[in-house]
């Protein structure tokens, strides 16, 4: 992302941020985002708020940091020993463990099933919109989603709390999972 579009965004946002920077336990109301890029995830940071989103936000900068949280929420026999968060959204295209590895690796737990997950990605490219299908996403959103969807993707996975998201995606129009009709490869 250009610095010049980010410097716009920045300037009319002013907000103290290290709260939201996994301070909070996990709870059903915790959102958690994994990206590389310290620029990407100020602007998530600000997309939710302009979408009204108070849940606190747990950000980490790669796969492998998500994975020891979430595997710290688990206790010696795997069963989980912590309340999962309600939602994470994990960026695509990161150096070592990649946001379709990392969401592997989530769906490979059965105990983590009930985590809703949302994709983000500069590509639209139909492979890694598949992948995403065929690995358990939820939902694959092109960067940068507007605050309206946003509060769908909310709507949606606290809809989903109760139910096994791994097995189905969130009906909203900028759900790229659904433009591509791929209904038919999902498990």
């Amino acid at each position: 992302m250009s610095r010049d579009i980010y410097a716009g965004f920045a300037e009319s946002w002013s907000v103290a941020h290290s709260v939201m920077d996994s301070a909070y336990p996990h709870s059903r109301g915790v959102i958690l985002a994994v990206d590389d890029e310290e620029e990407d995830v100020e602007l998530m940071r600000l997309l939710f708020r302009k979408a009204g989103v108070t849940q606190p936000i747990e950000v980490y900068r790669s796969g492998e940091e998500l994975v020891a949280a979430l595997t710290r929420t688990m206790d010696g026999n795997g069963a989980i020993a912590a309340d999962l968060p309600l939602l994470c959204f994990l960026d695509v295209k990161m150096p070592n463990m990649n946001g379709h590895e990392l969401l592997r690796w989530i769906r490979a737990r059965p105990q983590l099933d009930q985590i809703s997950v949302v994709m983000l990605s500069s590509s639209e490219h139909p492979a890694d919109v598949k992948e995403a299908a065929r690995n358990g996403a939820q939902c694959y959103l092109a960067k940068y989603p507007q605050p309206t969807v946003l509060k769908q993707v909310m709507t949606e996975a606290e809809r989903m709390v109760a139910q096994n998201p791994s097995k189905e995606w969130f009906g909203l129009p900028a759900n790229l999972l659904l433009r591509w009709g791929l209904n038919k490869e999902r498990n």
